[in-house]
């Protein structure tokens, strides 16, 4: 049953366009906030105008570096026809120029039942490189899995030269190889080199000492579109929750509210945020990780198998009067760095089974990545989940301990076996 605080905040929840506004500047001002680009500098400082605006604790930036690039141009070109094939440079590639022989690979079993040598690999999922290289391989093609949803981006290792190219011409090639052999060149340009980039920190403080939960998302994407989904929306949804849980009296412990950046590029925000705040984690009762949420589906909650959780949220479903799916996976790239810790993680995502394929049905790393594909009610579904819930998270007092280190390498030993 609700009490007074929760109506309260599902009345602000529900009654404001704040996170959407807020989103669609984020977006239409600040593109795709690539990590490290003068865009994702700005979209920063405009983050944290906001947290000022709403009266967090101590708002600040925190720089940190990492590895990062500046994309180029690529190309894809099939030998003795001239014929270009559209192409996108995927980031941290290797700039260079290579000819081979494509060849289909599908799964990861089919590495080692292939020659590989000197072959550039045709792949339509995102493959062990690593694998691929060592057997051989000099190049990369990614074709997008599904039709008119291509050509997707993401971040690969420093390898071969790599790109992306749309399900239909990736279908071209495969034609083109069963009527006889093929021979491609592949070229890429990518500058590869340190660089710097920010978190964005806020806080508000309750009125009780029961520790804190962690509301954050991460705001860069990618430079090819907006990065609404992936992850604009996370970031203005964490930020609305905090501007809500601000103005309510119910919070019998702190809330943080972090945007991380350099996700995309294997988490590097939020690790350097769990190494500088190394010394307060054992506080942190949950933290929600949000990530490609706020669409047009139901509104889900994960966590990363806590199943004594599961009665919480039928709980908190049956309040909210939303359908509410309920799921034990592991979270998106943020919250790894606190899983690492053995704190309780989850995340609000819009609805979807688990796996990469099922992530790339949607708009992730397309062009297509834009404002128009979020919800308002999405949103507010989000915004809602997430404050009501890290009241009730803070006031429980039955809520799980950190896990071992012990207990997290036992976990990670499962879900690989």
């Amino acid at each position: 049953m609700l009490n007074d605080s929760e109506r309260h905040v599902l009345k602000e929840a529900y009654s404001s366009r704040r996170a959407m506004d807020n989103l669609t500047i984020l977006c239409d001002e600040y593109g795709g906030r690539f990590a490290g680009s003068e865009e994702n500098k700005q979209a920063a400082e405009y983050i944290l105008g906001l947290f000022e605006e709403y009266g967090f604790n101590e708002p600040h930036l925190e720089r940190f570096t990492f590895p990062g690039c500046r994309v180029g141009v690529s190309s894809l070109t099939i030998k003795g026809s001239n014929r270009c094939i559209q192409t996108l440079t995927l980031p941290m590639t290797p700039s260079g120029e290579v000819e081979g022989e494509p060849i289909l690979i599908e799964t990861s079993e089919d590495v080692g039942s292939h020659n590989l040598d000197g072959k550039i690999v045709l792949g339509t999922n995102r493959l062990p490189l690593e694998s691929c290289v060592e057997a051989g391989a000099v190049g990369f093609v990614w074709m997008h899995p599904y039709p008119m949803m291509g050509p997707p981006t993401g971040v690969v290792p420093r390898l071969v030269p790599s790109v992306s190219i749309r399900h239909e011409d990736g279908l071209l090639l495969k034609r083109l190889m069963v009527k006889g052999r093929v021979t491609v060149k592949l070229l890429t340009e990518c500058d590869v080199f340190e660089r710097e980039s920010w978190n964005v920190c806020g806080e508000v403080k309750g009125k009780g000492n029961s520790g804190y939960v962690l509301l954050g998302g991460h705001y860069d994407g990618h430079e090819i579109a907006q990065a609404a989904f992936d992850c604009g929306a996370a970031c203005m949804a964490v930020t609305e929750m905090g501007r809500i849980l601000n103005s309510s009296k119910g919070l019998t412990g702190d809330v943080r509210v972090t945007c991380f950046s350099a996700e995309e590029f294997g988490f590097y925000g939020s690790k350097d945020y769990a190494v500088k705040h190394a010394g307060e984690m054992e506080d942190m009762r949950f933290t929600y990780q949000l990530d490609c949420n706020g669409g047009f589906n139901p509104q889900m909650v994960t966590v990363d198998y806590w199943p004594q959780l599961e009665p919480f949220y039928g709980e908190l479903r049956s309040d909210l009067g939303l359908e509410l799916p309920f799921d034990q996976r592991m979270g998106p790239g943020d919250s790894r760095a606190f899983h690492e810790l053995g704190v309780p993680t989850g995340s609000i995502i819009d609805y979807r089974d688990p796996g990469r394929l099922a992530l790339l049905k949607t708009v992730r790393h397309t062009v297509y990545d834009t404002v128009d594909k979020i919800s308002l009610k999405g949103l507010q579904d989000d915004v809602a989940i997430g404050a009501v819930s890290t009241m009730r998270i803070l006031a429980n007092e039955d809520w799980p301990s950190h896990r071992s280190m012990e207990n997290v390498l036992a976990l990670k030993r499962s879900l690989q076996s």
